[in-house]
């Protein structure tokens, strides 16, 4: 009898036991469960924390790492729970423990993490345009095709290559006719070139450059353009620079035989009649405008090492051939306007340029060939005024001597730093 009941105790203990550990398993476990652990070491809170898979994870599951939660392998979650920051530990006040009657603390929420954009790397620019609010000022970083210069079109409100716009002459010399189409024309340096002839417009470039004897052609670029229109002239231009500093003005502007010379800071403006010249930035890069006829913009840029270096240019230290990128817009061209760039705009003009090919290259240096940069005697001149226009010599973009008591060189509006 003794042992019967010691039996039954003894059985009663064990369900009891089995009852237990039943109860303590969490509700949604598998008899059989599975594990898995946060294997991410940037999660330290979770990292390598066991846990086991719910008994609906048919597949196993794995471990949230940020929410430190199993997840089953076949879920459709498409987005994991809302994560917090864990703020850095910090040694916890001394509790005061509180009177009996006073009610329990509710301890603070954890703010929010905050989110703050990455630094905008490179060059930058930003829409000067007052006309479009919405646009107006907003820093944008230029396109790894142009890292190093670029400009907004507050219309779209997105950066853009200048020298990547149709009526852009730019670098060797590049350009980029009315059509869209890229084009080279390298003509002859110490020359000049008609670039737009029309019935009341035209302008010249004048190249400088250094001979490649391995291609049997000169490397070129435009520095200085000479511009006809009504009766008057205006000369645009890049001095000649050893060493490049882009804080020190090299650019030289002439309006019917005035020198041109603006306060370098950015928004600066001279003005006369329909012409207005202005400052896009403090140094270097202007914009001039005459109503109803044309818009220009014109930077002076070098030659850099780096280019130097990967396009053979073989640039030396006693000149940089600091040269203008330009961007031309017309509002009144005829039909027959001629010129490199003014071909370019004629309704019917089908580009003669070899499509496919590296490099595009325009010919015709005879035909563009000009006697100054003021003539008007290429063979596909239009320009029917200003022939009482005196000519104006490139050379006087030289500046062969200098004097720096005043802190201006000449009266021609360059800046002397020592």
């Amino acid at each position: 009898m003794v042992g019967s009941t010691v039996g039954h105790v003894t059985i009663l203990v064990v369900l009891m036991m089995i009852g237990f550990a039943q109860s303590a398993t969490p509700p949604g476990i598998a008899k059989n469960p599975t594990e898995a652990k946060c294997e991410d070491p940037s999660f330290k809170q979770c990292h390598n924390l066991v846990h086991v898979c719910p008994k609906f994870c048919d597949n196993g599951c794995y471990v949230h790492c940020p929410s430190c939660k199993p997840i089953c392998n076949n879920s459709t979650m498409k987005s994991p729970p809302p994560y917090v920051t864990p703020q850095s530990p910090q040694s916890p006040p001394t509790p005061t423990p509180p009177s009996p009657s006073s009610p329990m603390p509710t301890p603070p929420s954890p703010s929010p993490p905050t989110w703050t954009p990455p630094a905008l790397q490179g060059a930058k620019a930003r829409c000067k345009n007052r006309n479009y609010p919405q646009c107006y000022a907003t820093v944008h970083a230029c396109p790894p095709s142009c890292p190093g210069k670029c400009e907004v079109d507050c219309v779209s409100c997105k950066p853009v290559c200048s020298c990547d716009m149709p009526g852009a002459v730019c670098q060797d010399p590049r350009f980029i006719g009315a059509d869209g189409i890229t084009f080279y024309f390298h003509g002859k340096k110490d020359k000049d070139f008609c670039l737009v002839t029309d019935d009341n417009l035209h302008i010249n470039g004048h190249f400088i450059g250094k001979r490649n004897h391995n291609m049997g052609r000169d490397f070129t670029w435009v520095q200085s353009i000479g511009i006809l229109f009504d009766n008057h002239k205006l000369q645009i231009g890049a001095l000649k620079t050893s060493t490049w500093d882009d804080s020190i003005d090299r650019i030289f502007i002439k309006f019917d035989g005035e020198n041109i010379i603006l306060p370098e800071t950015e928004g600066s403006k001279w003005q006369s009649s329909s012409t207005t010249i202005t400052r896009i930035q403090d140094t270097n890069d202007v914009i001039v405008e005459v109503e109803n006829m044309f818009r220009i913009s014109a930077k002076v840029v070098p030659i850099t090492k780096q280019e130097s270096r990967i396009h053979n240019y073989d640039i030396t230290d006693d000149d940089c051939f600091a040269h203008l990128d330009l961007k031309f817009k017309f509002f009144s061209l005829g039909d027959k306007v001629d010129g490199v760039l003014g071909q370019t705009y004629k309704s019917n003009y089908v580009s003669k340029v070899k499509m496919g090919v590296l490099m595009p290259v325009m010919g015709g240096d005879d035909k563009f060939l000009s006697a100054g940069l003021f003539a008007t005697d290429c063979l596909v001149t239009k320009f029917k005024g200003g022939a009482s226009i005196e000519e104006v010599s490139p050379l006087n973009m030289q500046l062969p001597s200098v004097r720096c008591q005043s802190g201006i060189l000449d009266g021609r509006g360059v800046v002397c730093k020592k």
